[in-house]
């Protein structure tokens, strides 16, 4: 596969979105992909370089180890031009438009969620919940609305999106860690010797906490005996520095390599990860892989805490009597932390990043599979040749109304179907697209309920189909996709749009709630050819599900057809497509001569079908002897 990954920085591999990314590109090319990257920083092989923003936050950006790319349109062009998937890491602007061009060339694409609202309402001073909450429907409505597929690193984070209104398929991926980390015999330096040395590794910033493990270690019986390692920059940096002068082993405070780290990791005792977020905690992970014991911070806002084992592993969150009391349990019972550090290192197994790369390949195949599922198959009459972007998500299933009984809902429906809509688009469909309408006296034949059906067309055939029926007010069978169409979805639902569902229980619901609806008299209104071909003279093939409705109610089927004529008159040269005729056909009635349900659908399909054939017939010889006259 050709892979587009695009991030606003990795060069500089300071956080677990960054070190997660290199190590998914470094393993999808040994497996013989071709991931090409589009980010800021250095020229490299397969490196679409974008420049840096400048904005007057640049200096907080940077004491966080933070980059924003500028987006660059030819730049982004040449790097997603002709690649399979684009995999789209933060909801910025570099991002942003990255999907929009995705878009545009028709290549598919996805997104991770790797920035977590606290991460920034933390930084801020903020630690209440409302700016998260805040911050995660602005994400979600700048970019993540318009993403069927989300990676989430963690089941916790994947709980709150959802939680938040987020309606993607949610693919719960760890960002995995190498097989380098392990349990190694390496002995401590000469400076630890003696010494209980407590390792906690991430950036020095508000959320993580380090305060309280510094404060814990001031509160320990043994305090004397603890010497603190954080690995990790920041903008906490010199703070931390000065809290950590009242013990007596000042803290180290250092920043190192990916390959130096597994050899620090086995010169500790114990691994403390006091993050109040989190949305993985790759760190935690590689810890104890290599056999540290954790204690963790049992934050709800944290998905780290799915690491320990048991109580003894979590200490509660913001305390440090807490931290300080679970530090001196596994002070005080070294034989009980080499029992328990065999364990956590098996069940870091199941973190491996070969297993995470098998799900990610998994999810990058799906996601090209539905992109070319969508496309126009001209061997496929029931392919679709007109695709709008569809950014927002629709979820149908067994419990979605249907019908909606609200009645502001319904008050508004029924202004805009009678007052705008019908008599404004009757006006239009007669003045540019020639609308006639013929037989709408075989109408008059109707007295209840009934299922309409029409070849599809013309992108307006719903509402010429709605001025055909008007004043009777139809519900009009649609693709879920068209609940997903900006602006044109909100229409849909108010003008008597009812989504088709996609899974069997709720397409039960669906067939249920509009036989409902037909007993109350209303009609029903089908497209049995399932798809949209624009401007297409001839009938395509039917699927049962109207015939299927019709038969199961006892009611009839109206057949109608459009049709399309010559322009004629002074108008005819300005004019580039046909003119409309819709043509209304007599009701046909399910079989009483049938027992078989299945036979009298498939009965009742053909007489509706051969119907419209002749319909279209007429039509057409009408068409001839107008011409010839």
């Amino acid at each position: 596969m050709k892979i587009v990954y695009v991030m606003d920085q990795l060069d500089v591999q300071n956080n677990g979105t960054t070190v997660s990314a290199a190590r998914y590109i470094s393993r999808l090319r040994q497996r013989g992909h071709e991931v090409r990257i589009l980010s800021t920083g250095s020229p490299a092989p397969d490196k679409y370089v974008v420049p840096t923003r400048k904005s007057l936050l640049n200096p907080i950006f940077n004491a966080h180890g933070m980059a924003f790319g500028l987006p660059d349109k030819k730049v982004i062009r040449q790097a997603i031009e002709g690649a399979d998937v684009v995999h789209l890491f933060l909801p910025f602007k570099l991002c942003m438009k990255a999907r929009k061009i995705a878009g545009q060339l028709g290549v598919p694409y996805m997104a991770a969620f790797h920035c977590q609202p606290e991460n920034v309402s933390f930084n801020i001073g903020i630690r209440g919940r409302w700016l998260p909450f805040l911050i995660y429907h602005w994400f979600r409505r700048r970019f993540y609305r318009y993403i069927r597929d989300i990676h989430c690193p963690s089941r916790f984070i994947a709980q709150q999106l959802a939680r938040h209104g987020y309606a993607a398929h949610m693919h719960v991926i760890s960002n995995g860690i190498n097989g380098g980390f392990g349990p190694l015999p390496i002995d401590k330096p000469a400076a630890w010797q003696n010494k209980f040395v407590i390792l906690m590794v991430g950036r020095l910033a508000p959320e993580k906490r380090q305060d309280i493990v510094i404060k814990a270690a001031l509160k320990s019986k043994y305090a004397d005996q603890i010497q603190l390692v954080f690995l990790g920059k920041g903008p906490l940096l010199h703070r931390l520095e000065r809290m950590g002068r009242k013990l007596k082993n000042r803290p180290v405070f250092r920043y190192v390599k990916q390959d130096e780290i597994v050899r620090l990791y086995n010169q500790c005792d114990l691994y403390v990860h006091a993050a109040e977020a989190e949305i993985e905690s790759i760190v935690c992970i590689e810890a104890i892989a290599c056999g540290l014991v954790p204690v963790i911070s049992d934050s709800d806002r944290s998905a780290a805490r799915q690491f320990a084992l048991d109580e003894r592993s979590l200490f509660r969150n913001n305390k440090a009597i807490s931290l300080a009391e679970k530090i001196d349990y596994w002070i005080e019972n070294p034989d009980e932390r080499t029992r328990m550090a065999k364990r956590v290192a098996m069940q870091a197994k199941e973190f491996d990043i070969e297993k995470s790369i098998d799900k990610i390949e998994a999810v990058y195949k799906g996601v090209i599979a539905e992109h070319r599922k969508a496309a126009f198959d001209p061997d496929n009459p029931h392919s679709h040749t007109l695709h709008l972007p569809t950014p927002y998500v629709c979820r149908v299933d067994a419990g979605y109304r249907f019908v909606n009984r609200n009645v502001f809902f319904r008050l508004g429906s029924w202004l805009l179907f009678y007052v705008i809509a019908v008599p404004l688009l009757d006006i239009a469909s007669r003045l540019f697209f020639g609308l006639k309408i013929r037989g709408k006296k075989n109408l008059r034949f109707l007295k209840g309920g009934a299922v309409t059906v029409t070849n599809h067309c013309h992108v307006l055939d719903s509402p010429m189909v709605a001025c055909s029926l008007f004043p009777r007010k139809p519900f009009f069978a649609t693709l879920k996709t068209n609940l997903e169409i900006p602006v044109i979805r909100r229409l849909v639902r108010l003008l008597g749009g009812v989504p088709i569902p996609e899974s069997p229980k709720a397409l039960h619901a669906f067939m249920e709630s509009m036989h409902t609806q037909l007993q109350k008299g209303r009609i029903v209104h089908f497209y049995p050819e399932a798809s949209l071909w624009p401007w297409h003279g001839e009938l395509r093939p039917f699927r049962n599900g109207a015939f299927h409705l019709a038969v199961k109610s006892g009611v009839p089927v109206v057949p109608m057809v459009f049709t399309f004529r010559e322009a004629k008159g002074p108008l005819s040269r300005l004019r580039k497509k046909p003119l409309v005729t819709l043509t209304v056909g007599l009701p046909e009635y399910p079989a009483q001569d049938e027992r078989n349900e299945r036979a009298r659908v498939l009965k009742m399909r053909k007489a509706v079908h051969g119907a419209m054939e002749a319909m279209m017939r007429h039509e057409e010889n009408n068409s001839v002897v107008e011409r010839g006259a």
